[in-house]
């Protein structure tokens, strides 16, 4: 019995070693299990409190109880990066800066942003499915359906549905329902189940009743594939051209490489990111099922168009990628902007302000991004301008897309001789658009990429 505890010691201090190349923030120490349950333990407590009380809404002692409650909550959130690492691994080091900065922004929107400003306490959503005459098996349809089981690589052979949503009109009383409230808010990363979901969460309503089989079935014959074939790419590219030839000399550049093996490292890393999300999102999901029909076991899709539908770098965000950080960058980005456009130009509050919109988007993730790379270079400002780079490069290519496509239809509207949009589409603007958003994402992404071969997380992905 000793042989198998000296065994399973030696494995945890194998998994649980310093890196060597890992680059913290100097006197950063290393994670401790209280700093990192007190911020989220605070946060439910808080939550707790949020929903009002019946005839005691304007109770002073609770809202100020809760008010000490989320603010010691908010700043232990925002201090997690600035204190502590992870010491064995680069990658968690750099999720704690994003976990720091998602919780610390989600306590001041939940508690202080959304009731004081926007007068606004999320309320539960509930879910309804509603058969829809759809066969499964047949492409024609399930292309059109933008299912959910499409979008993981999923073959769907239950049911297709219909979903709707209605909104509680009260908020819970018990203590039980409290709980159970509370919890489900703080583990809704997107707000899914609450009336805190923005428009990118959910972009149909048409999808398939979820199957634990089908799940399966991804991830075995079409996740683990994927990743595995990126996983390869990175190692083998990671130990061909960046891998020191001696552990006392400093490993190769990113520049160094020749520029293919720039975009196959950066295209390999953008689909290990993408499969493993999914893979995530589906494990996740499946431990979860048994709690159906309990919110916490929903997961609405993550990706909303598959990769080769999409046709611009617009569309590849909007519906190509993950959104767990929408309410974030809603928020501290894309409403600010708005503002800020609407302030400059005189634009009314009905009025679109689309490139606010995009700028502040992407100027809110970027430095969200760029933050989370500042922790694992050291601190070194200039080593973790990559993010900031892709995502600005990234914004930049929204609005001259943007701007091109309202040319090109007026020049074909006068053309034509005619108003409206129907009939000016061409057959090539579809094979223009994948080869315009792909060169985009791959080009500006070589500068997500330099940032993290320089930090050290391509060689830990590649389990080097």
């Amino acid at each position: 019995m000793d042989y198998y505890w000296r065994l399973m010691e030696q494995l945890v201090n194998i998994i649980t070693a310093p890196r060597p190349d890992l680059k913290p923030i100097p006197e950063t120490v290393p994670l401790t299990a209280q700093a990192a349950v007190l911020p989220p333990l605070i946060y439910y407590f808080a939550l707790l409190l949020l929903p009002p009380f019946p005839g005691h809404a304007n109770n002073a002692l609770i809202t100020i109880f809760r008010s000490i409650l989320a603010a010691v909550s908010g700043f232990l959130f925002f201090r997690l990066p600035l204190a502590y690492h992870v010491p064995f691994s680069v990658g968690l080091t750099y999720q704690l800066a994003l976990v720091g900065l998602y919780g610390g922004f989600r306590v001041l929107d939940a508690f202080f942003i959304s009731p004081y400003l926007f007068h606004h306490i999320p309320r539960r959503v509930k879910y309804h499915h509603e058969p829809r005459s759809e066969t499964p098996g047949v492409w024609r349809n399930r292309a059109l359906s933008n299912s959910y089981f499409d979008l993981h690589f999923l073959q769907p052979r239950e049911a297709a549905i219909t979903e709707t949503a209605t909104t509680d009109q009260g908020y819970p009383e018990s203590w039980k329902d409290r709980a159970a409230w509370a919890l489900e808010l703080e583990l809704s990363m997107r707000g899914a189940g609450f009336t805190w979901t923005s428009a990118d969460v959910r972009h149909t309503k048409k999808t398939w009743t979820p199957s634990v089989s089908d799940r399966i079935h991804s991830i075995i014959l079409h996740v683990l594939p994927t990743l595995g074939l990126s996983f390869a790419t990175i190692r083998y590219i990671y130990a061909q051209h960046l891998q020191p030839p001696r552990p006392d000399t400093p490993p190769a550049t990113f520049d160094s490489l020749t520029f293919p093996t720039q975009l196959a490292l950066t295209a390999a890393l953008g689909a290990f990111l993408m499969t493993a999300f999914s893979l995530g999102h589906s494990l996740f999901a499946i431990l979860l099922s048994p709690l159906s029909p309990s919110p916490l076991s929903y997961f609405p899709p993550l990706y909303t168009t598959r990769i080769y539908a999409l046709t611009s770098v617009r569309s590849f965000w909007s519906y190509g990628w993950h959104r767990l950080f929408s309410r974030l960058f809603l928020v501290y980005g894309v409403w600010p902007g708005e503002w800020l456009e609407r302030r400059l130009t005189g634009k009314g509050q009905g009025q679109p302000a689309d490139v606010g919109k995009v700028v502040g988007g992407f100027v809110s993730s970027a430095f969200v991004h760029s933050f989370a790379a500042w922790t694992v270079v050291g601190g070194e400002v200039r080593d973790a301008l990559g993010e900031a780079e892709f995502f600005t490069g990234c914004g930049i290519a929204v609005v001259v897309e943007e701007v091109v496509k309202r040319v090109v239809l007026r020049r074909r509207r006068r053309r034509k001789g005619e108003d409206g949009n129907e009939g000016l589409g061409r057959w090539y603007d579809g094979i223009v658009g994948r080869v315009w958003w792909i060169s985009v994402v791959l080009y500006n992404g070589r500068h997500f990429a330099r940032g993290w071969v320089k930090a050290g997380l391509v060689r830990e992905m590649a389990a080097l």
